[in-house]
């Protein structure tokens, strides 16, 4: 009666009443189990999740036809507490008596691979704090919400207030050792007891008090026994690999890197097998269940033996696998950590060295911005040619160079245009916008050197309506006659504008070689990669895309049309053109450069081993990265999976953006930074030597990035104190509204000893906080007050012209002029010191998102007055030095010129308009 009295309440919108009668309903009932299952969605939607956790495990106690909306329900709950593990257990455990286990096994793949809706889903949890503050549940959620999002000060404020219970302390555990907190992690163990953590999860925290501890022997002893629960564990491997480096030894490292990339490989192959739709899954199942086995997903691998099995009842090849993993689950559940072991973990070895991680330390001055870009005359609005259809490159559009095209020391900027798609096709015909004002073709402005520019676009010989729609820009100079040039990535071709020195460019495309269909590029490197003298060319490329007959994707809950994942689609190859007295030889087959998978969208051109050769990196979306180590003569070697920068650390090919290049910790090697997807975040790869890398994101605090989509990227000193910080243009590409932002803040990490990042876009000034769908981020110092500037372009508004307004912090600025090394002097490295600081820079070709930096080397000192030596490495070989510099000007140094020069632009006095 009390069921059917709550269903009448139900649907007369009575929920407080409907509730209470389906609680008062008594458990031997055979409505039990249908009244806390309806129950409990009540509850969940008035916002007090404490009692709806309650009612669905009544329900689940019950057996009925109810179960499957049970389960479904409070897996959800507890993904959206971020409870995954728990998750897992409740979803495995239904494996055998489901109807489908397909959907069961997508769901547990799900909990690791699909990103939670922050946006929503802090809303949701915040609403119901309003109405049930003393809400347990509640207040784990956004607590571990805060955790994932790197707000970790108030994630451990909120965890301080939850009551004595394991996922409370469990949480606790994960907070205390992405923060840090020795003791806090092992008050946090004691109190979960030897039940709380199952033997490999035992040996990951052994190795990660170890490692806070810096005993490498007790760290090494845990991961090895952690691979023995768990063989193929990816960051267990990852760091093995980092600390056989350490000591010295390459072999065993590259055995363990090897291991990883076959288990990354592995888990590409699997996540795009999950793609399919589940009518053509059923026949993979044996595949997807020895793949599943090989990640160490053992439940997963289960409900794919269970998918054969029930194809053909038959297979002894089925039966036999479900028993060996059937008899493995006991294995593991009948191994203990006892409470000694469990004492182990946590206790603080004799002697040790001290933590291994940066400290986390306050950064310095936070910087302040303005945004300028309107009143300097900078107007621009990129037009990415939206259009219903949602094809692919409209929403990848976006790029920026910076270059003095002049010559007279002031930095000018160069915006390609989109304009509708598909644009017009073949050399000569002009596609784009002929719209006026902000949108058109491509723009030029000149520098006036007065805080404003002037449109020079077309007195510099450029059409106004465009040629094309455009993608990324390269600065380079190619011909070495002083003056950069421009190369031009559009939608199915390249573009190369010679510098002709009189303020005007003109189309060499065709006579340099570089007339030929190009499918789909995007950013690219200049760099002298044979060192003969001249700038090489590297050019990345996306996808093959069919505008004649595009592929449409459809959001499968709304039915709308969205843009598809760059998987659907065969990659294009990257190019390498080699320079032969200003005409360029595709040179990608002979030069060793196999880009089999990849989908670049990113590219750096350095010395990145420190062999005097200037490498490769780039950054691919949603395949291996790739790392093209120089080994002279034009020739290369792929060797991303054994430096450690093809994937992260934990085993997941990413969707690889920008790279920034820079030394972040201050140990004089160049570190990478890529940005990645929404749920991936940014990827710190802390470079180890000798061409191997590691990644260090979680250590070096990169944490606030992972609910951001990264796209420009930049190393910069913002506030001028000495450390590099980092900042990245975001926006998402899929207006998936409320479920994810769309627009997106940019953000700003503040750098401090060590490296150790600190997320201050809220205290740097609206600028950084205004939303926007960011693209394309380049770092120059405009009006050449030592103080670097920020340039903005996104998809869905004006460019930003972010200016430097801080105070403090003395500086350098270097320009470099090769004279036997090409112009440029891509690949110079450049050491300033200073007392006991030494600050190393280097001089490279690409970065960030289909954009050109300023060229110049800006390094900040700090306190430092001076005066300072300089040391710089050409690419030529030669080294030379200067000492007794003095600081906060502008320099050019010139290869084998005895003394530094007056760098033009920083006489302090502005042009006159």
């Amino acid at each position: 009666m009390a069921y059917l009295l709550g269903l009448c309440a139900f649907r007369s919108g009575e929920l407080d009443e409907a509730l209470d009668a389906w609680r008062r309903v008594p458990s031997a009932s055979e409505f039990a189990g249908p009244a806390a299952t309806e129950g409990a969605a009540v509850a969940l939607e008035r916002g007090d999740y404490e009692l709806g956790e309650r009612l669905l495990r009544r329900a689940l106690s019950r057996r009925g036809p109810h179960e499957g909306r049970a389960v479904e329900r409070l897996a959800r709950l507890l993904r959206l507490e971020d409870r995954r593990e728990e998750a897992r257990q409740l979803l495995a455990g239904r494996l055998e008596s489901a109807p489908d286990p397909i959907e069961l096994v997508r769901e547990l793949w799900l909990l690791d691979a699909e990103a939670i809706p922050v946006s929503r889903t802090r809303a949701m949890f915040e609403e119901a704090m309003a109405t049930h503050p003393e809400d347990p549940r509640v207040r784990l959620a956004l607590a571990n919400l805060d955790r994932r999002a790197g707000r970790l000060a108030e994630a451990g404020r909120r965890l301080a207030s939850l009551p004595d219970d394991p996922p409370s302390w469990r949480a606790r555990l994960r907070w205390a050792v992405e923060a840090g907190e020795v003791e806090e992690a092992r008050r946090a163990l004691g109190r979960l007891g030897p039940g709380g953590l199952d033997p490999v999860e035992a040996a990951r925290m052994d190795a990660w008090f170890a490692s806070q501890a810096g005993d490498r022997e007790r760290e090494r002893l845990a991961l090895r026994r952690l691979l023995e629960g768990a063989p193929a564990d990816p960051m267990a491997l990852d760091r093995l690999a980092e600390l056989a480096l350490e000591a010295g030894d390459e072999r065993e490292a590259a055995e363990y890197r090897q291991r990883k990339a076959e288990h990354d490989r592995n888990r590409d192959r699997y996540a795009r097998l999950l793609r399919l739709e589940g009518e053509e899954l059923a026949p993979r199942a044996r595949e997807l269940a020895a793949l599943a086995e090989s990640l160490g997903r053992w439940d997963e691998a289960k409900g794919w033996w269970l998918v054969e099995a029930r194809r053909h009842p038959r297979d002894a090849e089925a039966g036999d696998a479900l028993a060996r993993l059937e008899r493995e689950a006991r294995r593991r559940s009948a191994e203990e950590t006892t409470a000694d072991a469990l004492a182990a973990i946590g206790r603080e070895p004799a002697g040790h060295p001290g933590p291994d991680r940066p400290p986390a330390s306050e950064p310095g001055t936070v910087p302040e911005f303005e945004e300028r870009a309107e009143e300097a005359g900078l107007r621009f609005r990129l037009d990415p040619g939206a259009s219903d259809e949602h094809h692919l490159p409209e929403t990848m559009a976006g790029g920026v160079g910076l270059l003095d095209f002049d010559n007279d020391g002031w930095l000018d900027v160069y915006f390609p245009q989109g304009g509708p798609f598909p644009p017009g096709r073949g050399p000569g015909i002009e596609g784009g916008s002929e719209s006026e004002g902000e949108g058109g073709g491509d723009r030029l402005f000149r520098n006036r050197g007065d805080g404003t520019f002037d449109d020079v676009t077309e007195e510099a010989g450029f059409p106004r309506s465009g040629r094309g729609f455009g993608h990324g820009v390269a600065v380079g100079d190619f011909d070495n006659d002083g003056f950069p040039d421009l190369f031009l990535t559009r939608y199915d071709r390249y573009e190369l504008w010679r510098n002709r020195g009189d303020g005007t460019f003109e189309d060499v495309t065709e006579a340099a070689g570089l007339g030929l269909p190009a499918e789909w590029p995007t950013s690219a490197a200049w760099a002298d990669l044979d060192n003969d003298g001249d700038l090489d060319l590297y050019v990345c490329h996306y996808l093959r895309w069919d505008e004649e007959h595009p592929r449409a994707c459809l959001d499968p809950e709304s039915g709308r049309p969205i843009y598809c994942e760059p998987v659907l689609f065969e990659s294009v190859p990257d190019r390498l053109f080699r320079n032969d007295g200003g005409r360029f030889v595709d040179v990608t087959g002979e030069a060793g450069l196999v880009d089999r998978d990849g989908r670049g969208l990113g590219v750096v051109a350095a010395d990145l081993d420190g062999d005097g050769l200037v490498d490769l990196y780039v950054a691919n979306d949603m395949s291996a990265n790739s790392f093209y180590r120089n080994l002279g003569g034009m020739r290369f070697e792929e060797v991303g999976e054994r430096a450690g920068v093809a994937s992260n650390a934990d085993g997941g090919y990413q969707a690889g953006m920008g790279i920034a290049c820079g030394d972040l910790d201050g140990d004089g090697l160049p570190d990478l930074a890529v940005t990645n997807f929404y749920n991936e975040g940014t990827t710190f790869y802390r470079n180890l030597g000798g061409g191997f890398f590691a990644d260090a994101s979680a250590a070096f605090g990169l944490g606030p990035s992972r609910y951001l989509l990264g796209f420009g990227v930049a190393f910069l000193d913002a506030n001028n104190d000495g450390f590099l910080d980092l900042a990245s243009a975001n926006g998402m590409v899929n207006d998936s509204r409320p479920l994810y932002p769309y627009a997106m803040p940019t953000q700003l990490l503040l750098g401090g000893p060590g490296g150790r990042l600190a997320d201050a876009t809220a205290k740097a000034g609206p600028p950084w906080t205004t939303p926007r769908v960011g693209r394309a981020l380049a770092c120059g110092d405009f009006d050449n007050d030592g103080r670097l500037d920020v340039l903005l372009v996104p998809n869905d508004g004006p460019a930003a012209l972010l200016r430097n307004q801080s105070e403090g912090g003395h500086f350098l600025t270097l320009g470099l002029e090769g004279v036997a090394s090409a112009r440029d002097a891509v690949g110079a490295r450049v050491v300033v010191e200073a007392g006991d600081r030494a600050l190393v820079s280097w001089r490279v070709g690409g970065q960030g998102y289909q954009s050109a930096p300023d060229p110049r080397l800006h390094v900040g000192l700090g306190g430092i007055e001076g005066p300072v030596s300089i040391e710089v490495a050409w690419p030529s070989g030669r080294v030379d030095r200067h000492d007794g510099v003095g600081v906060d000007a502008g320099y050019l140094l010139r290869e084998a010129e005895p003394r530094p020069l007056p760098l033009p632009g920083f006489s302090r006095k502005p042009r006159e308009p």
